[in-house]
């Protein structure tokens, strides 16, 4: 599921307001769905859209009943923010972004991604 958040979410930023939800709790639990949910209602305000997906490494995945926990050592430099407006490439990732996501599995036995934070060190993709 982690692998389709990063699919839903560009999804539910160019689809109208009302039907961004939908989308993302297919996906996302809270608390990371209400942030992704202001997270994009704040980009689009600010006339700026993303473009392009990270490529990513995921490792160290343990899972604990109903809860799991993932690390990430995503390549992000092909992916950003760009004007929405222009199309112009406004920011870009970086490489060796360490991520680390919390998915919980649903009382309908789908896992969702809870939360998502980024460590200050970087990693290698071969971690």
């Amino acid at each position: 599921m982690y692998r389709e958040l990063y699919v839903a979410g560009p999804r539910a930023e160019h689809a109208p307001s009302a039907k961004r939800r939908a989308i993302l709790e297919r996906v996302a639990a809270p608390p990371l769905l209400d942030t992704m949910l202001k997270g994009i209602t704040a980009l689009r305000a600010s006339g700026r859209v993303t473009w392009g997906q990270p490529v990513l490494y995921t490792f160290d995945v343990r899972v604990q009943g109903d809860r799991a926990d993932l690390h990430d050592c995503q390549d992000a430099r092909k992916a950003g923010q760009a004007d929405d407006r222009t199309g112009k490439r406004l920011t870009h990732g970086m490489p060796a972004t360490h991520m680390v996501a919390a998915l919980i599995k649903g009382t309908d036995g789908a896992w969702r991604v809870a939360k998502v934070e980024q460590l200050e060190e970087p990693c290698s993709p071969a971690a």
